[in-house]
């Protein structure tokens, strides 16, 4: 895909020693593609030394980065719905402050895109710093997913997740029914088709919500494994189970089934929701991943 124009959103809150490596490598793999690029940067009322990485980055970049400072942290719906309003490419790419494009070749997530209008938000391979594989594509989330998990996570122990897939990872482009905003990569249309993140969530689960409006829409949520993304993941809500932020993820998901309306039966959501589409999408999936493993390969 030439003459494509990509913007980076990026959200960041007290991230000044993981930051850098998310803005430097959006900046690589734009360039490596060969395409005009901006990287949007929502500093979520930072304390530490935010500003002045993000002052070095200004210096370098120049207007290629646009920075939004923000008095308070307003969660992760308000600050990066505050940078995709103000987008101006037409390929999106939703990065955390805490993730690194391991991989400098978009071209073939961009043509992906273009080539199967059914496609929307496209999520990479997400790896821990460990070297394993983040489980980072899950099935629609229910209340009983999480009661099951409650045990463990108060006693501090191993926990079942039932709201993951078995055969995870996939080494195919998969139909999935979310996957985590660590990185995503959509176009415009669909923004504009979607709308933006549901602001009345402030932490989570807003990427669950997003995949699910997606789908909702027609357009699917698909694994990528081909393009390897390092994150150096924080959870939070699981090794302090009584902070607020734990508490906000536990509000969001009561909204969050409560505005979709089903609480314990995800095949049921599933059903009227994702699986027609993708079983449709599954087959044209696998059709364009053959004919194109040649420039997938070659962007490795």
């Amino acid at each position: 895909m030439t003459g494509c124009r990509l913007s980076y959103v990026i959200i960041t809150y007290n991230d000044a020693g993981r930051l850098p490596k998310a803005v430097s490598s959006a900046a690589l793999a734009a360039a490596g593609s060969g395409w005009a690029y901006e990287i949007l940067v929502v500093d979520n009322g930072s304390q530490d030394g935010t500003s002045e990485v993000l002052n070095t980055f200004q210096s370098v970049l120049g207007e290629k980065l646009r920075v939004f400072k923000l008095a308070r942290n307003t969660g992760t719906t308000v600050s990066r719905n505050l940078a995709l309003r103000a987008v101006r490419g037409d390929l999106i790419c939703v990065l955390d402050s805490d993730a690194e494009i391991l991989d400098h070749d978009l071209r073939p997530v961009a043509k992906l895109i273009h080539d199967l209008p059914e496609v929307g938000v496209v999520a990479p391979r997400i790896l821990l710093p460990s070297g394993g594989i983040y489980d980072s594509a899950k099935l629609l989330p229910t209340l009983g997913d999480k009661l099951l998990k409650l045990p463990g996570v108060l006693l501090r122990r191993p926990t079942i997740n039932h709201d993951w897939y078995s055969d995870f990872p996939f080494d195919r482009l998969t139909c999935v029914h979310t996957a985590i905003s660590c990185c995503w990569f959509f176009s415009r249309a669909l923004l504009e088709r979607v709308g933006p993140l549901d602001e009345r969530i402030f932490y989570a689960p807003e990427d669950v919500d997003f995949c699910l409006r997606s789908w909702q829409a027609g357009r699917a949520v698909v694994y990528y494994p081909h393009l390897r993304i390092l994150h150096h993941t924080r959870q939070t809500s699981h090794s302090h189970p009584f902070s607020r932020t734990a508490f906000s993820h536990l509000r969001g998901l009561f909204y969050y089934l409560r505005k979709h309306g089903y609480w314990f039966s995800r095949e049921k959501a599933a059903a009227h929701w994702v699986d027609p589409l993708a079983y449709a999408l599954q087959p044209r999936l696998r059709e364009w991943e053959l004919s194109n493993m040649g420039i997938i390969k070659a962007g490795r």
